[in-house]
């Protein structure tokens, strides 16, 4: 108790302390404007040394306002009478002229110091602006960038902390019963909600309205309380914990009132975002399902279709067939069983590809030896097709997934057959620089328009001028991760006349086994 009293004590004298400073500076400063007028006596006239005690009215007026600036003027005109007018040392006036003097000093001393000090709320008034303004913009520009709400949360809580001095937390939806949860508190808050509080808090959610200390709501409670709101819908709580209760000043009010106008626009754009962002994989995911229904409808029905008759012919009549027939169904059977393996091979790299599950199985590899296994593969499911290969006769190896850029290849070889006439040829050449291998795959196909060639790579997209050919329009997406997998780049380029050539460009990496051999065989020499 006694600590107490003291603290209080200590307190006041310490408030005291700072209501006299602004007059002990005055009587300093007019008793220095008397000790220089008395100096100055002979030299100036009267009314030259009363303009004298304007000074320290103006000053206080500017600096602590309009009661130290009156206090200045009712100084300064009794410290004149004193010391300057006759008889001297006399707070008397023999002449009536100067109580008129007086009136006059009093009343430009009132007005100027009134001026002076409406002038300097202004001014204060408008740092006070300036500073909030100041606070919304750097808060607004902080969460501008933000896309992780709980982020956006701490900065808000942080800046308005700081804004209004005092510790604030937010409350949002979050509990299974729809109950208000704590979302974020400034740091070094604590925070914690009683039964009551918890009735308040949702009360002032549900109708968008202020409660607690210094509103016409609940005043008596231990927390202020201030909706959050888009004018539509309620989203969050503000509330100032016990240990920053106080009346807030109007600016301080206004503060919270703007910074909480920010929030609500903050908090509503990242949930924008996020039911945008999942409209955006609804419509996605039902893009996908109408992709998948239609492959499985054309590219998985047609050849079960195909395998399924060829296979019904030969098991119910068997001796019907001679050895040349029986062969072509098999092959149908054969093509038809290779076109499904593709199909869901596809599906599989594209779901490995976008789930990131992937794994590279690097080795070191002959870009020869990839061309020549995909051309193979082509040249059985394409025997009527001529394919024109050129590779130089020295190439650099390359550290790659072999069965990757084989399916790659396969892809680029297959799309250039079906977007090409039957009867026109397929080009593959290599070339090699000192940092990258690049392999073109030439058809003769319709040129892609310059607006589709960045789109064909993307999931599902087809030409419309391709409608009437089959697939799924996965070939060449696939194609594209399995490259920048890689970390390398596809593209392709058309010509003026007819054809496509889709490039895909590889880094070259040192190899290892190549760089020992050097090193020794310069040892060896």
């Amino acid at each position: 108790m006694l600590k107490t009293d003291s603290y209080n004590r200590a307190t006041r004298s310490r408030r005291l302390s700072l209501l006299l400073i602004p007059y002990i500076w005055i009587i300093g400063f007019i008793a220095v404007i008397t000790v220089s007028g008395k100096a100055l006596e002979r030299t100036f006239d009267l009314v030259n040394i009363v303009l004298l005690y304007l000074l320290p009215v103006l000053i206080a007026a500017v600096r602590w306002g309009l009661w130290p600036s009156l206090a200045a003027s009712l100084l300064g005109i009794l410290s004149f009478d004193f010391f300057f007018v006759p008889p001297v040392m006399s707070f008397t006036v023999h002449d009536v002229h100067y109580l008129l003097s007086f009136a006059i000093f009093l009343l430009v001393a009132f007005v100027t110091g009134t001026l002076a000090a409406r002038l300097r709320a202004q001014a204060h008034e408008a740092e006070q602006r300036e500073r909030r303004t100041a606070a919304l913009y750097l808060l607004s520009h902080k969460i501008a960038a933000e896309t992780d709400i709980q982020q956006v949360l701490t900065t808000i809580v942080d800046t308005v902390s700081t804004s209004i001095g005092a510790d604030i937390a937010i409350l949002m939806p979050g509990g299974t019963n729809g109950s208000l949860q704590l979302a974020a508190v400034s740091r070094g808050s604590k925070f914690v909600l009683d039964e009551k509080e918890q009735a308040i808090v949702q009360w002032v959610f549900e109708h968008r309205q202020e409660a607690g200390p210094g509103t016409s709501r609940l005043d008596g409670a231990n927390r202020l309380f201030v909706p959050v709101h888009d004018g539509e819908r309620p989203i969050a709580v503000l509330a100032l914990p016990t240990s920053s209760r106080h009346t807030l000043s109007r600016e301080q009010r206004d503060d919270l009132d703007a910074l909480a106008s920010l929030t609500a626009l903050a908090i509503t754009r990242l949930q924008l975002a996020e039911e945008a962002e999942q409209a955006k994989w609804l419509a996605e995911s039902e893009k996908l399902h109408t992709a998948l229904l239609n492959a499985v409808s054309h590219d998985l029905r047609t050849p079960l279709s195909s395998i399924t008759g060829a296979v019904t012919g030969l098991l119910s009549e068997p001796d019907r067939y001679d050895a040349e027939t029986k062969k072509a169904l098999l092959t149908t059977i054969k093509e038809g069983a290779q076109r499904m393996n593709r199909f869901v091979t596809n599906l599989l790299d594209m779901a490995r590809l976008e789930s990131g599950i992937l794994k590279l199985n690097r080795e070191w590899c002959d870009m020869l030896d990839i061309v020549g296994v995909a051309l193979k593969e082509e040249r059985e499911m394409l025997p009527d097709r001529r394919f024109f290969v050129q590779v130089p006769e020295e190439l650099p190896m390359v550290r790659v997934d072999f069965a990757l850029i084989e399916q790659v290849l396969i892809n680029l070889l297959e799309n250039g057959a079906k977007y090409s006439p039957s009867d026109s040829s397929i080009a593959v050449s290599v070339a090699a620089t000192e940092t990258e291998l690049t392999v073109s795959v030439t058809n003769q196909g319709t040129p892609v328009p310059e607006n589709d060639r960045d789109r064909i790579f993307d999931k599902f997209y087809r030409l419309r001028s391709s409608r009437h050919v089959s697939g799924s329009g996965l070939g060449l997406s696939i194609c594209k991760g399995i490259v920048e997998a890689h970390g390398g780049r596809i593209w392709v380029a058309s010509r003026s006349g007819t054809g496509n050539t889709f490039i895909l460009s590889l880094p070259l990496e040192a190899d290892p086994d190549k760089a020992a051999t050097t090193i020794e065989e310069s040892h060896g020499g």
